[in-house]
């Protein structure tokens, strides 16, 4: 048996004495390079995997994990040549081992060079999240030296002294460190390394059940947004990235998926647990969740007439901060009558008021009319620029098939710009479902609820 092993790697390395040619075939003499170089690649592959079979049968677990088994493999030191044919381009590239072994010998080297040098970052590093980043880039390296090590091996290159680590043991301090999430920094790191499609809407993580976004959530979004590639304009999203939370007595468990745009298919999820540590300085719930409570627990929908109310950023998981400008639309499926009604939740104060339509007198100025040519189509009510007081705005669209007579009183405030109903929006609540329900039979009603979050700019 040892006589064949013998054998078969003489004849390995006695083949690969000579040149690796590669051949490609083109119109221009560029896409014959190209394509002379892609099958250089080819064959090169081909080589790694007859070396990498003739060391298995040693059953060396060390001989395999150098190996690199890729089309993607490097060349250096290739020499390419085309050559005019009859009707096309002929290209030629080869690669000498003679010529190109110190080229190798000197890249891994390099990147020996490179591992050291983190390592000796590493070692002076306290903070988990900077751990975290450089073991990431440890791997990277040692996979990039595998790639070239696994061309130097079938050359019968000269190899320098490997680095001091290795992947298995790299593995192992990266998994320690996901069990000691103890930033938000590192934690929106890992949620980078899952998603790193382009054209993503990122929506501020929820937690689970609320339609509010918590201090906490704000702050992870704009974290978040800075690691990925990712698009403001919620139009042009090829994916959305939706998060949600739990709390538990230690920890936050926090959970986003990847969605398709269009279809809403789930692409991707990764979940990540939060120490405490990481958000001990910031409001992990959202404020005022009793009244977003009531607010959407009583919502009316006629099985018939519905209505619909979103922004340019969508109905869910919603944030805006100071000076965004903010589109609102709505949607009836018939003909209709509707009127909106605003919650405004701050640390200083809270009120209601209704949210005027258009530029008519009285009452007609917080109505609209919806006809039967614009149903099912959604209607931009104009744009809003968020400004303070800051907190939780909740919108309460009505809906009705029968022209609306009767409106909540108002009173509006010189000072803020709004009409105001009430300083206590319970009581306007009550007052606008108490108005349905003492509609007739034949008198349609629906209504849907749009909240959101603001905060200042930071």
């Amino acid at each position: 048996m040892k006589k064949k092993i013998v054998i078969a790697l003489l004849l390995c390395f006695e083949l690969l004495s000579a040149d690796i040619t590669g051949i490609g075939f083109a119109s221009t003499k560029q896409e014959a390079k190209k394509e002379a170089l892609a099958d250089l690649a080819g064959n090169i592959k081909s080589e790694v995997r007859s070396h990498y079979e003739s060391h298995s049968t040693q059953e060396s677990s060390s001989s395999k994990a150098t190996i690199y088994i890729s089309a993607n493999l490097p060349i250096l030191g290739a020499k390419v040549s085309v050559r005019d044919k009859e009707s096309y381009l002929k290209g030629v590239a080869r690669l000498s081992p003679k010529n190109v072994n110190k080229l190798y010998t000197r890249k891994l080297k390099d990147i020996t060079q490179e591992i050291e040098s983190v390592l000796k970052e590493l070692k002076k590093s306290k903070n988990s999240s900077t751990k975290l980043t450089l073991y990431q880039d440890i791997y990277a390296l040692l996979s990039e030296y595998s790639r070239y090590k696994s061309v130097a091996l079938i050359l019968n290159a000269t190899l320098p002294k490997a680095p001091t680590i290795n992947k298995s043991q790299v593995k192992i301090a990266i998994a320690k460190l996901y069990s000691k999430i103890d930033t938000l920094s590192m934690a929106s790191k890992l949620f980078e390394k899952s998603f790193q499609e382009k054209g993503i809407f990122v929506y501020a993580p929820k937690l689970q059940n609320y339609t509010t976004v918590s201090e906490f959530g704000a702050v992870f979004q704009k974290l978040l947004k800075s690691h990925l590639h990712t698009t403001n304009s919620l139009k042009n999203a090829k994916y959305l990235l939706v998060g949600n939370y739990l709390i538990t007595k230690k920890n936050i468990v926090l959970n986003y998926d990847l969605l398709e745009s269009r279809t809403n298919r789930v692409v991707s999820s990764k979940t990540v647990t939060i120490n405490k540590k990481a958000y001990k300085n910031l409001q992990i719930r959202p404020k005022n969740i009793d009244f977003d409570a009531l607010l959407n627990s009583g919502i009316i929908n006629s099985s018939d007439l519905k209505v619909s109310l979103q922004s340019n950023k969508g109905s869910d998981s919603l944030l805006f901060r100071e000076g965004e400008e903010v589109e609102l639309f709505i949607k009836l499926n018939k003909m209709g009558y509707v009127y909106i009604v605003g919650y405004t939740q701050s640390d200083r104060e809270s009120f209601s008021y209704l949210l005027e339509l258009n530029e008519g007198h009285g009452d007609a100025k917080f109505k609209m009319f919806v006809n039967a040519d614009d149903a099912n189509r959604w209607l931009s009510l104009g744009s809003f620029i968020v400004s303070k007081p800051f907190g939780v705005e909740s919108l309460q669209i009505i809906a009705s098939n029968k022209k609306i007579k009767r409106l909540p009183n108002t009173k509006y405030d010189e000072e803020s710009g709004y009409y105001i109903v009430s300083k206590k929006i319970k009581k306007t609540l009550l007052k606008t479902r108490g108005l349905k329900r003492k509609r007739s039979k034949k008198v349609e009603m629906s209504e849907d609820v749009l909240t959101f979050t603001t905060m200042p700019r930071f």
